[in-house]
């Protein structure tokens, strides 16, 4: 696999919701975000793995931009054609996906694949991401966010969409934590979109605006 850097999570799926013909408006698209968590048997966070299932609206336009055939439905072939533009919309932003152990940055490996199909109207993916190093839970608790910090795709998630595969102890413990945003943006003064620009290298900038799944074990 290919290592990639993380590095901040500030755009969206510009690329697909054009080619959608979506209107530009805040948010877009809708996402109920499940994540698994794997400790290996040494307690070390090993593997995260995405599911995601996509809102009703926004499904039923794929339906209507990407079936090719005119039979109503998502054939296999039409459903990697949304599969590949969606990698290679979402890959440029680090998979809208941000890892922390404490303040510090967690990188991690960019996902061979993504996988998606269609159920009950709404569309699922799911894919597998590897930190670069094992993480200690002795050292520091560990944070995670599904997040789009320009709000066109809303991920929402809470404790019940956590698992946690603990070969270890089973003793690990999830909690969810949802900023208050009417405070952050009464309170700087600086926009999220100056900040980015103003400090392009900073990797965790905009964290405070993230909703956080902290592991603790």
């Amino acid at each position: 696999m290919i290592p990639r850097r993380a590095k901040t999570l500030f755009s969206s799926l510009a690329i697909l919701l054009a080619s959608a013909g979506l209107p530009n408006a805040h948010p877009h698209v809708f996402v109920e975000a499940n994540m698994e968590v794997i400790i290996n048997d040494k307690g070390n966070f090993t593997e995260l793995r995405h599911v995601w299932r996509f809102d009703e609206l926004f499904s039923s336009t794929l339906v209507i931009d990407y079936d090719t055939n005119t039979n109503g439905k998502l054939d296999e072939n039409e459903i990697k054609v949304i599969t590949t533009t969606i990698h290679a919309s979402i890959g440029e932003y680090d998979f809208y996906t941000a890892m922390r152990a404490g303040e510090k940055v967690i990188n991690f490996y960019e996902p061979e694949k993504l996988n998606t199909y269609m159920e009950d109207g709404q569309m699922i993916m799911f894919f597998t991401i590897e930190p670069e190093n094992p993480h200690d839970f002795k050292k520091a608790p560990l944070r995670i966010s599904a997040s789009d910090t320009s709000y066109y795709v809303a991920f929402e998630f809470s404790e019940k969409n956590i698992i946690l595969k603990d070969k270890a102890a089973d003793n690990c413990k999830a909690k969810v934590t949802v900023p208050d945003y009417d405070e952050l943006y009464a309170s700087d003064s600086q926009s999220l979109t100056e900040a980015l620009f103003n400090n392009p290298d900073k990797p965790d900038l905009g964290d405070q605006f993230f909703s956080w799944a902290e592991i603790t074990c």
